[in-house]
């Protein structure tokens, strides 16, 4: 049995003894006297998201109880965190500082009725796209986005100057899952209009196909290629084989090995659909637009599979689809 293993139950085990000293006897079942039957607290839920970002501050709500409708007592407990426990509705924790995955739990307690318990495991993520991730290629240069202050890692293939990161601007799109964290390391997901709508910093622009066309024939070794192509053979040097807290993000596949020779350090993202409602496609899938219309309701994005080793095009609604995005400007 390993010793991290060993560590995590450790772990558990102090935070629920902790847990049960808080709460005493409301740690029993209740019965009504009345009726002998047991009484539950139900409908508790909370708001901790699946991901954060280390050393950042965030509140943690508790609600949704239907019965009993007052004299409720809240315990949170949040491993690694500080405050590690507190007992109130809503809860400010500080996350840890080193990344990895901890367990946070509230518990709803009532002298007259069943305690019920929710749990949720959190990944810690670093708090910037180079450190977040082990395999990814640094830059030549950098920007800082006046609008926020991010910094983005550029690289110039022939006339062009290319991100080497997904945009994370977030006046517009969202992030994965509504999952902020995630914004961090793969940017966020913008629809079409909101990524031709000055997305980019200053300066810089989203690539229409003639720039997506003369990235593909630099990695060609200037033999040209054509936007309306699969561009077999082009996936491989553009994707990073990456590690985020230690796992790889792109599943293994000898059709694509992901040697990242060219540093434009490309990850599966995944997508939104139905205007950010919907998400899909993370771990396996990376999609980022292009500057042009395939006609009046559809713009041409390009996408690439874990398992391929081709960088295809395709058209969709340029309002509802969700793609990550490169910036680009002439050198």
């Amino acid at each position: 049995m390993s010793l991290t293993f060993m560590n995590r139950i450790t772990s558990l085990l102090i935070s629920l003894l902790l847990c049960i000293t808080i709460l005493g006897t409301n740690a029993c079942k209740k019965k009504d006297d009345s009726t002998g039957e047991y009484k539950y607290i139900y409908g508790l839920q909370h708001d901790v998201p699946n991901y954060l970002t280390k050393s950042g501050v965030y509140t943690f709500s508790a609600f949704g109880i239907t019965s009993p409708e007052e004299g409720i007592t809240y315990t949170w407990v949040a491993e690694g965190f500080t405050p590690d426990t507190c007992l109130s509705q809503s809860a400010t924790f500080v996350a840890p500082e080193k990344t990895g995955s901890y367990l946070v739990y509230v518990v709803a307690s009532h002298d007259d009725y069943t305690s019920s318990t929710v749990t949720q495991t959190v990944t810690v993520l670093d708090d910037s796209f180079f450190t977040c991730f082990s395999g990814i290629a640094p830059g030549d240069d950098s920007i800082i986005d006046s609008r926020d202050n991010q910094t983005y890692y550029t690289r110039v293939y022939d006339q062009l100057e290319w991100f080497v990161q997904n945009l994370n601007w977030e006046g517009a799109g969202n992030p994965y899952l509504n999952e902020n964290a995630l914004g961090v390391p793969y940017g966020r997901l913008y629809t079409w209009t909101e990524a031709t709508s000055d997305a980019c910093p200053d300066g810089w622009r989203v690539p229409t196909n003639d720039d997506w066309a003369d990235l593909a024939t630099y990695i060609n070794d200037g033999t040209p290629v054509s936007f309306i192509d699969n561009w077999t053979g082009i996936a491989n040097p553009l994707c990073a084989y990456a590690k985020l807290n230690d796992v790889y993000v792109w599943p293994y596949s000898p059709r694509n090995l992901k040697s990242n020779t060219a540093g434009w350090n490309a990850l599966p993202g995944g997508n939104s659909t139905n205007n950010g409602n919907n998400y899909s496609n993370y771990g396996n899938y990376g999609f980022w637009w292009s500057a042009d219309q395939a006609d009046e309701t559809n713009a041409y994005y390009r996408y690439i599979h874990y398992d391929s080793n081709q960088f295809p095009y395709h058209a969709t609604d340029k309002e509802s689809f969700g793609a990550s995005v490169r910036c680009v400007r002439t050198v």
